[in-house]
């Protein structure tokens, strides 16, 4: 679903950086990829992400990859990444995410992996998690538990030989 951001809320372009990390998130709370999105249609809270993944697993495209989205509070980190929220399947404790939202998220990590070439993906150096950029528990325990298991499964996904990453839509303007 695409839920483009509002102006205010990212920067057109990386700054002559390249991507060179995928960083994930979580909502902290239960939300549908739309719910999310309309978050970032709010002007005045410059904030934003390039994707959500809702609760029922639907991926939300809010800022198109070649621009830099305000999700890691950290302009010099958000310049290289592309940002992914996730929904909780729990909004609270290790602030978990369902079996199908991982699933989505490890697809969607391969996916943008093979399309911007960072090769195998390595935890904390080109998949990386919001509090190691900034001052936060985010992404919450349960998906810290879980980085090595995504990095494991998006690389299976993007060494099979069959794989063949789909084009993004971008929004229109």
């Amino acid at each position: 679903v695409k839920v483009p951001a509002h102006k205010n809320n990212y920067t057109v372009g990386r700054s002559g950086k390249n991507i060179e990390i995928i960083t994930i998130h979580h909502m902290a709370g239960i939300l549908t990829a739309e719910e999310c999105g309309k978050l970032f249609q709010d002007g005045t809270r410059k904030v934003s992400s390039h994707y959500g993944i809702g609760k029922d697993g639907e991926i939300g495209l809010y800022v198109d990859e070649e621009n830099t989205a305000y999700t890691n509070g950290n302009f010099d980190y958000n310049s290289i990444a592309v940002t992914i929220e996730t929904s909780n399947s729990e909004a609270s404790g290790d602030y978990p995410v369902s079996d199908e939202v991982l699933n989505v998220l490890i697809k969607l990590v391969a996916d943008i992996a093979k399309r911007n070439n960072l090769g195998t993906l390595v935890k904390g150096q080109n998949l990386t998690w919001h509090k190691m950029h900034a001052e936060t528990s985010c992404p919450g325990e349960y998906l810290l538990s879980k980085m090595d298991y995504i990095v494991e499964e998006a690389n299976k996904i993007n060494n099979e030989s069959t794989y063949e990453a789909k084009p993004v839509p971008t929004p229109e303007p």
